[in-house]
């Protein structure tokens, strides 16, 4: 970190401090012999008088540097305190004193940056609370998705392996059919679990990078949303001002993102939603995805990327493992591009991505 001129302020106080001081302590050191050469006219030269001045002139020197050394680290104890606090994690700004040093005046800069420290201590404070807050809720969550699975899995195959009841074959295709769903569903959880941590990855890499032709990709992947059964007749539009748009990219991950994006706006929207994706290039590659829905709360706005933020449960989505905004960011941010959303409650739903381009 550079040294600005701002910075500079307090080093020039000082010196200009100093330099006052100097001319002060050699006036008050003076007063003794002034005082001597005022009244007694210098007629007086016996040694005794001078020694008496020496000694009183030196006694006011000390007195004057004891002042002096209060005045300036005094303010340095306080300062020491104040850093004892924050390190204990006190980080309320202390009460303003009735009668403070004037010293403090030198050390402005160091109060005014203690506090500026003191409130981003405090504000870190409260996001590693509500970090943890909403770790132990994900991890509940999680626990919950994975429990309610698992008891329709050993509740339907206990049915099957019981000899109290004959099963047709068209009621045993049906319970086969649930517990395959139940464990689908638990291996996709797994899955993002795992993609979501290796990602997180310092070390993690793109796997299989390949020329990808933008809008056609996209289209496909609008076009299978569209045909999923929970599209409910929503209506899906492609916007793109320029036909051959490439990028570099994992396709498989790519598919991953675009397809959380467009399946958010159908699961968490009423039925005929329209979805629109917007592809433009101006100078930069920009993707959005807008929906006309229900919008998000700004405490869901907030948190809607964060990878502890309580996702949708087994009994609202099925199908949904709760994880599928903290991956498409980290896939968006993986190929060098970046993701915002914007939303108000009853205005719908806007996600912009910003991916790098291959010149034409």
């Amino acid at each position: 970190m550079r040294f600005s001129l701002s910075d500079g302020k307090i080093v020039i106080r000082f010196t200009l401090n100093f330099i006052i001081h100097q001319f002060l302590m050699l006036a008050f050191v003076s007063l003794p012999t002034v005082f001597y050469l005022t009244v007694f006219k210098g007629s007086t030269t016996a040694p005794a008088y001078t020694g008496i001045v020496a000694a009183i002139s030196f006694f006011f020197y000390i007195v004057y540097c004891l002042f002096y050394g209060y005045y300036v680290a005094y303010p340095m104890a306080n300062i020491i305190l104040r850093v004892r606090q924050l390190a204990a994690g006190d980080y309320d700004l202390p009460k303003k004193q009735r009668f403070s040093n004037p010293a403090n005046r030198l050390y402005r800069e160091v109060y005014s940056n203690l506090n500026i420290l003191a409130n981003i201590l405090q504000e870190e404070q409260q996001k590693r609370q509500d970090f943890e807050q909403q770790r132990q809720e994900w991890a509940a969550g999680v626990t919950h998705d994975l429990k309610t699975p698992l008891s329709y899995i050993s509740g339907y195959a206990d049915m099957l392996l019981s000899k109290e009841h004959q099963w047709t074959e068209a009621e045993r295709n049906d319970f086969l059919q649930i517990i395959k769903d139940k464990s689908a569903y638990m291996e996709e959880l797994i899955g993002d679990l795992g993609l979501v941590f290796r990602m997180d990855s310092e070390s993690f890499m793109l796997p299989d990078k390949e020329k990808i032709e933008l809008v056609e990709f996209i289209r496909r992947v609008a076009a299978e949303t569209a045909s999923m059964p929970d599209t409910k007749n929503d209506d899906f539009e492609i916007i793109e001002k320029q036909s051959s748009i490439y990028i570099l990219g994992d396709k498989k991950l790519l598919h991953r993102a675009f397809t959380n994006l467009l399946v958010n706006a159908v699961v968490h929207n009423p039925a005929g939603t329209k979805i629109t994706v917007k592809i433009t290039v101006s100078p930069n590659l920009m993707i959005t995805v807008s929906d006309n829905g229900k919008g998000l709360s700004k405490k869901e706005l907030t948190h809607l990327f964060d990878r502890y933020y309580r996702g949708a449960s087994t009994e609202e989505h099925e199908g949904s493992t709760g994880l599928g905004m903290a991956i498409v960011k980290q896939i968006i941010t993986a190929h060098g591009g970046t993701i915002t959303a914007s939303s108000k409650p009853g205005n719908g739903t806007t996600f912009t991505v910003h991916l790098p381009s291959l010149p034409s």
